[in-house]
């Protein structure tokens, strides 16, 4: 595997330690930006299919494992969300930051939609569909905000500190 995967999934495990424990206490309402998907969104623009498929299962298992009902229900739908995007990516340029932005916030209703046709069909899980699909509208924006953020923090310390790197993906948000 190539040293990449390893580095997503340090950023994955960081991403749902904070989701799980640290966000849920600082902001207020219950909404926190989902950074696994930012994650799985990027990785989704950049990795081939066999390396990215396992790093977004593993990474949404997991999820399940610190914050799920059930076990496997991320890994699926993030699995799905990361294959929707390796299939568009042939169509666009992946180098171009706004493309990640727009993806997020696409994603965070497909994942939304996942969710709640997961919990109906597989785990008949009552009325969560109404719970979980009037927050996707804040939660896109959430995530989109939360997405500009942490790239143009990227974009920082990569001009601080690694001026000759280049981050694939960040070239078109400088």
């Amino acid at each position: 595997m190539s040293r990449a995967v390893y580095v997503y999934f340090l950023i994955g495990y960081l991403f749902i330690l904070l989701q799980t424990s640290l966000l849920p206490v600082l902001l207020p309402f219950n909404l926190e930006p989902d950074l696994l998907l930012i994650l799985v969104v990027y990785v989704g623009l950049l990795e081939n299919y066999i390396r990215g498929s396992l790093l977004t299962f593993t990474l949404g298992c997991l999820f399940d494992v610190f914050a799920g009902h059930y076990l496997g229900l991320h890994g699926f739908v993030l699995l799905v969300i990361f294959l929707l995007v390796r299939g568009t990516v042939d169509r666009f340029n992946t180098e171009n930051s706004l493309l990640l932005l727009l993806m997020v916030f696409a994603g965070t209703f497909i994942e939304g939609g996942l969710l709640v046709f997961s919990l109906k069909f597989f785990a008949h899980a009552g009325p969560v569909g109404s719970l979980i699909l009037w927050r996707l509208l804040p939660q896109a924006i959430l995530n989109f905000v939360a997405t500009w953020l942490l790239l143009s923090g990227v974009l920082w310390i990569q001009k601080r500190f690694f001026p000759r790197e280049s981050i694939p993906g960040l070239q078109k948000l400088r």
